[in-house]
């Protein structure tokens, strides 16, 4: 039997090495000895998670539809549960566990593991498995873990950063010799790179598909030190957006830029119905298809809740 560990599409840095590093700690904790466990990422990885890989000496996973699944496979979900957000080739019915940090949306016939708990990053509750267990990850699973934390809870400014997020990137910044500020710098660096880009891959680039009592809404984000670049591409996003609500089948579609240094976000839309929503969901005005949303970051804590408490 292969059990394969898959975060979600359009695949973070965290969704890629929470895979990774649950590999490790299964195998290590001898749990499914009999089993070959493989970590696998939904869909091509992004420039950030290739980069901080290839920096700490870690392969990238192979995409799962690289992979003939057998009746005889099993799944483990991590970074995320919501159905929208798995790959196709999952099947409900095969999954055996969620590890993830987001709220619940899910429908299951049979029991399975969960372990979801209220922290800022996957990452974070695998380093917390690694230690109930007393198991000391290798030196490129616990540098990936640090960095997992730090670009899901942005350099740990976001508002989804708890004290055990903080507490753990502190203890292995100490542990590695790696310096919170410098590998930060180079995470944002990472995840500003959109060169080459289409404005398409922009929007896709992270996105999560969320249904808010039955409406169906993409939000895609883009973290960056430069948002000003990403704006020279603004009728191109808006055209993109028109086209991906076809495409993916979703009613509304919005982009989040967020400025990582000036703790900032605004949201590029496509329509009046959609600029309503985004003005009263963060009291703001909306002009020529942007919004500015003021201090917020957090597409899981600070976006998508509010535009889901002004659809209902």
């Amino acid at each position: 039997m292969r059990i394969f560990i898959i975060g979600h599409k359009s695949p973070d840095l965290d969704a890629v090495s929470s895979a990774v590093e649950y590999a490790q700690f299964l195998e290590k904790a001898q749990i499914y000895k009999s089993a070959q466990i493989i970590p696998v990422a939904a869909e091509q990885v992004n420039k950030e998670a290739e980069t901080i890989l290839a920096q700490f000496n870690v392969k990238i996973p192979k995409v799962i539809g690289d992979y003939k699944i057998a009746d005889e496979d099993r799944f483990i979900l991590v970074d995320h549960n919501e159905e929208s957000q798995r790959a196709q080739q999952v099947d409900n019915e095969k999954v055996l566990e969620i590890v993830d940090h987001h709220k619940i949306n899910i429908s299951f016939t049979s029991p399975l593991k969960i372990d979801v708990r209220p922290v800022g990053s996957t990452s974070t509750i695998i380093y917390e498995l690694f230690e109930a267990k007393s198991i000391k990850p290798s030196k490129e699973i616990a540098s990936l873990i640090l960095a997992a934390i730090l670009s899901d809870t942005q350099g740990l400014k976001s508002s989804t950063t708890t004290g055990i997020d903080s507490t753990i990137a502190h203890a292995l910044s100490h542990e590695l010799g790696l310096g919170l500020d410098k590998l930060t710098f180079e995470i944002f660096k990472a995840k500003s790179n959109i060169t080459g880009l289409t404005a398409r891959e922009i929007v896709k680039r992270d996105y999560k598909v969320f249904n808010f009592g039955g409406t169906k809404v993409l939000i895609g984000q883009v973290e960056t030190v430069e948002p000003g670049e990403v704006l020279k591409q603004k009728d191109g996003l808006v055209k993109a957006l028109e086209k991906i609500k076809v495409s993916e089948g979703v009613q509304q579609a919005y982009l989040v830029l967020t400025d990582i240094l000036n703790i900032n976000s605004q949201i590029v839309y496509a329509t009046d119905a959609e600029r309503e929503v985004i003005e009263k969901a963060f009291t703001t005005k909306g002009t020529n298809n942007i919004a500015d949303c003021g201090p917020v970051m957090s597409r899981k804590k600070d976006i998508a809740p509010a535009i889901e408490k002004t659809l209902h």
